[in-house]
C-alpha cells in the first residue's frame, strides 16, 4: 500500500512537487487543469493518483479526478473541515452556479469557458425577492469574489471587480457543491433554491459546503 509513497519520497523533487500540490489541494479544495497556476498540479497529481489517494486516505480524504472537467476535488468523508456559507454567501453562489449553467447551455458558448459579467451578476440578485437581503455593494462584492476565488471557483479578468462591465470565468469547480445527477438536476436544483429564498422558506444560514 504505501510502496509508492516510499518512491516518491526517495526523490527530493517529487517529494516537493507532492508537498506543493498536496497543501494546493488541502487549502483551496480543488485544483484545476485549465487555471494556469494550478495546471502542472493537476498534471502531477492525476499522474500520481494512487499515492494522493493513499496519502489522503489516511486522513480520511478522497480525492476525485474527473478528467472531463480537468477538475482534481478534496472530500471529507467525515464531514468536517468544511466551508459553511452564510446566506448571503450561498445566493451569490447558487446565482454563479446558475449563471455558469445557462451560460454552458448556452450552444455559444465554449463548453470549457463560461464567463459573465459583474453587471450579469448584479442583474441576477436585484431580482430576486429575498426577506431582509443584503445590499450588494462594492464591499460585499470584494468580499464574495475574493472568497470563491480562495476556493477556485472563480476568477475575475481585469483587476477591478466593481464594474460592471468587469468579466469573471466561472470554473467547473462550481458544479461539485451538488451531487452531478446532470446538468438539468443541477440547473432545476439551484433555481428551486433561490426560489426558497425568495419566499422566504429558507431564512437561517444557509447550509452550502464546499468539502
Amino acid at each position: 500500500m504505501f510502496e509508492n509513497l516510499e518512491v516518491l519520497a526517495n526523490s527530493s523533487s517529487q517529494k516537493e512537487k507532492f508537498i506543493k500540490a498536496a497543501n494546493n489541494l488541502l487549502n483551496h479544495c480543488f485544483i484545476l487543469k485549465k487555471k494556469d497556476d494550478t495546471r502542472q498540479d493537476y498534471i502531477f497529481i492525476r499522474e500520481n493518483r494512487e499515492v494522493f489517494r493513499t496519502f489522503f486516505d489516511l486522513m480520511d480524504y478522497e480525492v476525485k479526478i474527473d478528467e472531463d472537467l480537468g477538475l482534481v476535488s478534496l472530500y471529507n468523508r467525515r464531514g468536517s473541515g468544511r466551508l459553511q456559507f452564510t446566506k448571503f454567501e450561498s445566493i451569490m453562489f447558487l446565482i454563479l452556479k446558475l449563471l455558469y449553467l445557462e451560460k454552458r447551455n448556452d450552444l455559444s458558448t465554449d463548453g470549457n469557458t463560461v464567463t459573465v459579467s459583474i453587471q450579469d451578476i448584479r442583474d441576477k440578485y436585484a431580482v430576486l425577492k429575498v426577506k431582509s437581503k443584503q445590499k450588494l455593494d462594492k464591499n460585499s462584492e470584494r468580499h464574495i469574489f475574493a472568497l470563491f476565488k480562495r476556493y477556485n471557483l472563480i476568477r475575475n479578468l481585469s483587476p477591478d471587480i466593481t464594474k460592471g462591465e468587469t468579466r469573471i470565468e466561472i470554473y467547473p469547480s462550481i458544479l461539485v457543491a451538488i451531487p452531478n445527477e446532470g446538468i438539468n438536476y443541477l440547473y432545476d436544483s439551484v433555481k428551486d433554491k433561490l426560489a426558497a429564498y425568495e419566499s422566504g422558506e429558507d431564512d437561517a444560514d444557509a447550509d452550502e459546503e464546499t468539502e
